[in-house]
């Protein structure tokens, strides 16, 4: 989305002094430079500098046979296909911050990393072709009458690249956990995770014990089925209503022209009504979240995994 946005706006501003070519090409220049940034982000202030904290390195599952199977590619010195590869089509973020756990140097991902301009240019290009494909002349004929055709095959092998990579990546994750079975169980375990997912777990399964149905008191159960209600009729009034709830607009569309210059001008009165509804079921849910964790946490300490009686006690 970040990449097809890119294309849009930056198309739309800048077609008129670099051109519609300039424009493609200086938003795929933007989006490689905000990848690289993020990866290089994510990997030095959050991989390296925060790698001393038990959360971040169990939100990256390091423990699991799919992130030493990935420790293993991208360990090995140099650049080979599969650590470009994973670079690519791995999971962004765990992908960078494992980097950084393993402080491996910054400049040789930066480098593997390169090759994702061959995913954000079509995406970018669909982008401006898609506001290509919305522009009209005065007697509302469209400017260029190939550009919807032609951003629906851009679309199609901009898909077809990202899954593509993706494809490549998991085919060579799962031959360096295979194939290298004895090097991945050589990993030890990282102690203070795995006493942490172990925790986690336990007070997973006494959140699934102090919440069941005839485990919770009435008024817990009300908050529940109000929270149900709340976003069905949230996504009934969306769904079966929009031309009621919102104003026709485009990704394409200019907010000045179109909504006033203010956003807020997107929402009919149903559709203020509709993210009511939307903002009241979150609230309830939480609300039920927040009551059922202290609920486990009682569970958890007790050391019994008997579910609550209907009063909460």
């Amino acid at each position: 989305p970040v990449y097809l946005t890119l294309g849009i706006v930056l198309a739309a501003q800048g077609n008129k002094t670099l051109g519609w070519a300039g424009s493609i090409l200086y938003s795929t220049g933007v989006g490689l430079v905000l990848k690289l940034f993020s990866s290089a982000l994510q990997q030095k202030m959050i991989g390296e500098n925060l790698s001393h904290y038990v959360k971040v390195r169990q939100f990256v599952s390091i423990n699991s046979t799919l992130m030493k199977g990935m420790h293993l590619v991208l360990g090995k010195g140099g650049l080979s296909i599969p650590k470009v590869a994973i670079l690519i089509g791995g999971p962004d973020w765990p992908t960078s911050v494992l980097c950084g756990i393993m402080r491996l140097s910054l400049l040789q991902i930066m480098v593997g990393t390169l090759p994702i301009v061959f995913l954000i240019f079509p995406t970018c290009l669909t982008g401006a072709l898609l506001y290509m494909a919305s522009l009209q002349t005065g007697t509302g004929n469209p400017v260029f009458p190939w550009a919807g055709t032609a951003s629906t095959l851009t679309a199609s092998s901009t898909a077809m690249v990202q899954f593509g990579s993706m494809l490549v990546a998991a085919y060579y994750l799962e031959q360096a956990s295979e194939n290298r079975a004895d090097e991945v169980k050589s990993i030890p375990d990282d102690k203070e995770v795995k006493e942490a997912d172990e925790k986690d777990e336990h007070m997973k399964k006494c959140y699934e014990t102090v919440t069941q149905w005839n485990a919770i008191p009435i008024w817990a159960e009300l908050i529940l089925i109000l929270s149900l209600v709340s976003i069905t009729a949230s996504c009934y009034m969306v769904q079966f209503f929009s031309y009621k709830c919102f104003v026709d607009h485009s990704l394409t569309d200019s907010i000045s022209e179109n909504l006033g210059g203010n956003v807020g001008n997107l929402f009919l009165p149903l559709g203020w009504i509709s993210v009511a509804f939307f903002a009241l079921s979150i609230i309830l849910l939480e609300i039920f979240s927040a009551w059922g964790k202290q609920q486990a946490k009682k569970l958890a300490a007790s050391g019994t995994t008997v579910p609550l009686n209907s009063s909460g006690l």
